[in-house]
């Protein structure tokens, strides 16, 4: 189902006159007449992984191939999906959620191998998609994407910046879309999950028109999805899913080492509880998992042939989603809220600090708005060079994209501590007022402080390129091919929060990291392919990319230049037409983002447990709550404009077989060295380092408790791991129609970072599996029944949460063709409805970059073609 094995002859044939996989490819021939096509030479095409057009669909490098077809069977309805429940997406990838800042929580991403997801670079038809705002323009939004437009994705397993530049260190994923359709199709489908919410419609219209000149392509669709409750998923009043502070403020009296409040209102205020010493609040009752989404999209592909060797392409793209989601109320929390021993609305006499939330306010809510715009045109041909064709192409992409996230009912702290420090705001009910004339009572004071936190990226680029591609030289020994390019790209990117945000007196938002940059480069690239005797192909590519940036850091404008070449080499032999074996081994770099290099200050809340407060100073018995894994510090966190490259090795090998028409096989080992990361440093790596609490990045009030944390990027950071894939392929002719049978497996020997070995840890499985078999009559039915397993994690360094157990989940998909235009489908995702949880019963206890939270899910799908 999902086709990676080397295709028979025959298969291969078929493919390559009926689709080109470049869009990089001159016209193709017309179909010719059965003599006339003995005679005709086999039309060369370009796969992902390499630039040079060839006849055969197998490289030295590993790709897999995932097509339209296949992908409407499998259960997956979204590009985020399909590449979420890959296997070679070693432990799973991000997917927004709600109370993540700058506008992650409406953001999927993909992680390769576990590299990161910077370490994956996403083209569309080859060209670079525009990265995410908040992580400096490095990863890309799989959820943006819409499914209308997509043929199929490639997805190469190799390093490859050697052809395409930064980010390529764990691989490619490049998404093919739709370039020729002729007529006008429109559908409509929808899914409802397990859980409460997270329904879901979509509409898609396309339309196209196919001459001997060209063709163009028009596609729109359009998209609704409900939000999910955390409630939902993991019910109310999850266990321990309680926060120190309360709508019923907790006082903290630091002689005494107690926590005070008014018993009489804990409880008695929506979602509060009495917790132990102190007064909690249940946030997960308000908080919404997944956000409600709208999604609009549409694309338009032209091409035209000029002249007899020379063709126009255009594409123009437009996504824009919006996206709402929901936390709890604010915590007071950015800055410390004190009260005076003689404040009148101090109830206990004595200096102490105050934990309180805005709950009158309301919850959380934010919207986040992405826009892109992307326009991309060219001109194709080919000449005659020394008695050679040669293939020319020269293109201009433009690209605009722009996120802005509006965080409503955060709290400016100064104007909170102004409220007690007047005795104005009374959070312990001195007043002796009723439980809902003390809450109205505050909530009319509280307004004061309510505040709309903006963020905001654009990102403008620019990218002009051009190659010439052909063959070199050719004798009886060998042919040369090779191509030869030259890229120009100018990217101008700017963030900008609210000035309350960037001053640090807001608190529920995620800080002011303002970046104010730009970044030019310039790329000069080669590949050469020699044929040599006995089938064997030796294949190398070589590129030298050279940076130039500037940035306001806040402080000053800083310039940085670097640059990068790295090679490429790869053989491949195939002793028989049904054997191929294949290695590859080359280097790949990461430039550092935009954020990474010039942000200004900013904050973020991370947990970590403080060594030095609860162990050296031996408060954990004291103060369980702050004493957790769990317990949330201010950082601070700022760009550096001295980073480096990240730099990477990787090795692959390989072999297919394809044992007979029916049956093919590949197995590929890889390997990768990542150092030089870039990390912004770990907290707890901090704290740890913190033995006698006098650390310079950490401050700490007098009890030895932290206030805040001062962390940043640098170069650091080493990972290694090594695994193998391996790719099944069986087609079974009966009287009861066509079976297929696809196995696509994944193994992680080891994953190290810094000395630590994670394979086979908890969010770190070792193995991952998809069996999918479909059926078809040939005629009207078609179905298919996928298998997604993920090995069994955990033990060892996570002793407190429970051991992850092997995973399966089932998709049955079935459609039916009603007439020659009509189709219909309908699926169950998650037959046995599993959930896979490390800590049951709690709020969020599941890890969602690998599994999913809601249920057994029932879709519907109807197509019709006009």
């Amino acid at each position: 189902m999902f086709n990676t094995n080397k295709l028979s002859s025959a298969v291969r044939r078929g493919i390559l006159l009926a689709s080109s996989a470049s869009m990089f490819a001159a016209p193709m021939a017309l179909a010719q007449s059965d003599d006339e096509n003995s005679a005709e030479p086999v039309e060369k095409i370009q796969v992902t992984g390499s630039r040079i057009k060839r006849v055969d669909l197998e490289s030295v490098s590993p790709v897999t191939v995932i097509t339209a077809e296949s992908i409407a069977l499998s259960g997956d309805t979204s590009v985020a999906q399909v590449l979420r429940n890959s296997s070679i997406n070693t432990f799973g990838s991000f997917r927004g959620q709600s109370g993540y800042g700058s506008g992650a929580s409406a953001s999927s991403e993909v992680n390769l191998r576990g590299l990161g997801a910077g370490a994956t670079l996403v083209l569309m038809d080859g060209r670079r998609l525009p990265g995410l705002g908040y992580d400096g323009g490095s990863s890309s939004d799989m959820s943006m994407i819409p499914m209308s437009i997509v043929e199929r994705i490639e997805i190469l397993r190799d390093g490859a910046s050697a052809i395409y530049g930064s980010d390529a260190v764990a691989g490619v994923i490049n998404i093919i879309t739709k370039k020729q359709f002729d007529g006008v199709n429109v559908g409509y489908s929808f899914e409802d999950p397990g859980a409460d919410g997270g329904n879901s419609s979509k509409y898609n219209f396309s339309a196209g028109v196919t001459s001997d000149k060209g063709s163009i392509v028009f596609i729109a669709e359009h998209e609704n999805t409900q939000e999910v409750s955390d409630v939902a998923v993991s019910g109310d009043y999850a266990l321990n899913s309680y926060s120190t502070y309360s709508p019923v403020a907790n006082f903290y009296d630091s002689d005494a080492g107690a926590y005070l409040y008014n018993e009489d209102l804990c409880g008695d205020v929506a979602d509060t509880s009495i917790e132990s010493d102190r007064c909690g609040y249940y946030y997960g009752n308000t908080t919404w998992l997944y956000g409600a989404t709208e999604k609009n999209s549409l694309m338009t592909k032209v091409e035209y042939e000029l002249a007899e060797n020379l063709q126009l392409i255009t594409r123009f793209s437009a996504m824009q989603t919006s996206t709402d989601t929901r936390y709890a109320a604010t915590p007071v929390s950015t800055s410390s809220l004190t009260i005076d021993a003689d404040n009148a609305m101090n109830p206990y006499g004595q200096d102490g600090s105050v934990y309180f939330r805005t709950s009158s306010l309301g919850t959380r809510d934010t919207k986040t708005e992405k826009t892109t715009f992307e326009m991309v045109s060219g001109l194709e041909g080919y000449t005659e060079i020394a008695g050679n064709e040669w293939d020319w192409q020269v293109y201009y992409q433009r690209t605009s994209a722009k996120e802005e996230v509006f965080g409503y009912n955060l709290v400016n702290d100064i104007v909170v501590q102004d409220l007690i420090d007047t005795e104005q705001l009374d959070l312990f009910n001195v007043q002796g007022l009723s439980t809902d004339d003390w809450y109205a009572y505050n909530a009319d004071l509280l307004t004061n402080a309510d505040h709309t936190g903006t963020y905001q990226t654009t990102q403008m680029r620019d990218i002009i390129d051009g190659s010439i591609s052909g063959q070199l030289f050719s004798n009886n020994f060998m042919t040369v091919s090779a191509v030869f390019g030259a890229e120009y790209s100018y990217l101008d990117f700017e963030q900008v929060s609210d000035p309350e945000s960037g001053l640090g007196i807001i608190s529920g938002g995620s800080g002011g990291d303002d970046v104010y940059a730009s970044r030019e480069r310039q790329s000069y690239y080669t590949e050469l392919a020699i044929e040599l005797p006995h089938e064997v192909e030796v294949s190398a590519a070589l590129r030298y990319d050279g940076y130039e940036l500037e940035g306001d850091t806040g402080a000053s404008i800083s310039t940085s230049e670097f640059s990068d070449t790295v090679p490429k080499l790869g053989i491949s032999w195939r002793p028989t037409e049904s054997l191929l074996l294949r290695a590859s081994w080359g280097e790949a770099f990461r430039t550092p983002t935009m954020s990474e290099m010039f942000a200004t200050i900013s904050y973020g809340f991370p947990d970590a447990y403080d060594s030095y407060y609860c162990d050296t100073l031996g408060n954990p018995g004291s103060d369980d709550s702050y004493c957790s894994s769990g317990q949330q510090h201010l950082t601070y966190y700022g760009g550096n404009p001295d980073l480096s490259p990240e730099n990477s090795e990787s090795l692959t090998l390989g072999v297919v077989y394809d044992v007979t028409d029916d049956l093919s096989l590949e197995v590929s080992y890889y390997q990768y060295d990542y150092e030089n990361k870039i990390e912004d440093i770990d907290v707890e790596d901090l704290i740890a380092a913190d033995l006698d609490g006098t650390s310079s990045s950490i401050v700490r009030d007098s009890d030895g408790k932290i206030t805040s944390i001062t962390s940043g990027y640098t170069n650091y950071s080493e990972v290694t791991t090594n695994g193998f894939d391996i790719t099944a392929n069986y087609d079974l002719a009966t009287e009861i129609g066509n079976f297929g049978v696809n196995l696509e497996y994944s193994h992680v020997f080891s994953y190290e970072e810094e000395g630590t070995e994670w394979a086979g840890e908890l969010f770190y499985p070792d193995n991952r599996a998809n069996l999918t078999v479909d059926w078809t009559d040939g005629d009207k039915w078609t179905a298919s029944w996928r298998t997604l397993f993920i090995g069994a994690n955990g033990e060892t360094f996570y002793s407190s949460y429970d051991y992850a157990d092997n995973y399966f989940k089932h998709n049955v998909t079935v459609s039916y063709h009603v007439n020659d235009n009509v189709k219909v489908s309908a699926g169950i995702a998650n037959l046995t409805d599993e959930l896979e949880e490390y800590l049951p019963g709690e709020w969020r206890g599941f890890d969602d970059t690998l599994y999913d939270p809601l249920g057994r899910t029932v879709s519907f799908n109807v197509q019709a073609s006009f």
